[in-house]
């Protein structure tokens, strides 16, 4: 790999970390590039603007398609095993779920992100699950469970990873899938 490609991927990497815990217009590009350890134009060179680096930080999500998971069961297996994996992260590591939660209703991108969180989850969701409405149930039900243990830490959640916690986040999930149609 040579310098440049180094330079860009410090820069995604930080860009990621600072972006998705701390949101969009809470962030400057020179604190990007001094977590980087880079100078501040290289984002300018290598993204055009903050907002490109920004969206390039986007590209790297995970995308949930119906191909990969024929059945609902196998998308509810594949997100209680990735969240019972992945234990709460300090503040500057955040995750896709931190990245929405900071940035979708920011002025600047937070269309984007809805747009990003549409075509990457919820339109693979909806094709694998097959109604809408039971989707966004689903789409909710993970990211509140996600909140109310890795942000909240509420009593009553199991410890990460633990067989309790694998059957709580399941329990959501199919309950999710299971509601009443509006």
């Amino acid at each position: 790999m040579n310098k440049g490609n180094d330079t860009k991927d410090l820069l995604l990497a930080s860009a990621c970390k600072i972006f998705w815990s701390k949101g969009y217009s809470n962030v400057s590009v020179r604190e990007i590039s001094n977590a980087a350890g880079v100078d501040v134009a290289l984002i300018a060179r290598y993204f055009g603007s903050k907002r490109g680096l920004f969206e390039a930080t986007l590209k790297n999500l995970n995308k949930i398609e119906s191909k990969d998971f024929p059945t609902s069961e196998s998308l509810i297996d594949a997100i209680v095993d990735l969240f019972a994996s992945h234990p709460p992260k300090d503040g500057l590591n955040a995750s896709p779920i931190s990245m929405i939660l900071t940035n979708a209703d920011d002025s600047e991108v937070g269309e984007t992100v809805k747009q990003v969180q549409y075509q990457y989850w919820q339109k693979g969701i909806e094709a694998i699950i097959g109604s809408k409405h039971q989707s966004a149930m689903f789409f909710g039900a993970m990211m509140g469970f996600c909140v109310v243990q890795k942000s909240l830490r509420m009593d009553g959640v199991a410890e990460v990873g633990s067989k309790m916690y694998r059957d709580q986040l399941r329990h959501m999930l199919e309950t999710a899938i299971q509601s009443p149609e509006k």
